[in-house]
């Protein structure tokens, strides 16, 4: 699994904000998951980042390990449906519990109560 950060404002030097997301390599299902608590398949934003890593990460899986038995360049890219946070500034609270609990079968529910908790924590509040 890899963790991953978007900046939405790549061209304004003053402006660093940007958006935590997942994306993993599921090998039993021969696929590349990915997993963000605010976009989905639908937003180009999010399609041309995954897509630009995965794309790398294919190419430089096929340059180091080209003899191995385990090959990615044919795996697909699912968008996994997620729960959706409420605001503009917990995606990473979401990555942290994406990175936690992904299993490759159900997605972690993320509660306000999970993002509290996490707050706690990490003494955000």
């Amino acid at each position: 699994m890899f963790p991953m950060f978007q900046e939405l404002a790549p061209h304004d030097p003053h402006n660093k904000c940007g958006h935590h997301y997942a994306i993993c390599v599921d090998l039993k299902n021969q696929r590349f998951e990915v997993l963000d608590s605010m976009r989905s398949a639908a937003d180009a934003d999010l399609t041309t980042h995954a897509e630009f890593f995965i794309n790398n990460l294919k190419e430089t899986w096929n340059r180091h390990y080209e003899n191995s038995k385990v090959q990615i360049r044919h795996f697909p890219i699912e968008y996994m449906a997620t729960t959706k946070q409420g605001n503009m500034m917990d995606c990473g609270f979401h990555t942290l519990e994406y990175l936690a609990k992904w299993e490759g079968r159900l997605v972690p529910v993320i509660t306000a109560a999970t993002v509290v908790e996490l707050r706690e924590i990490f003494h955000m509040e």
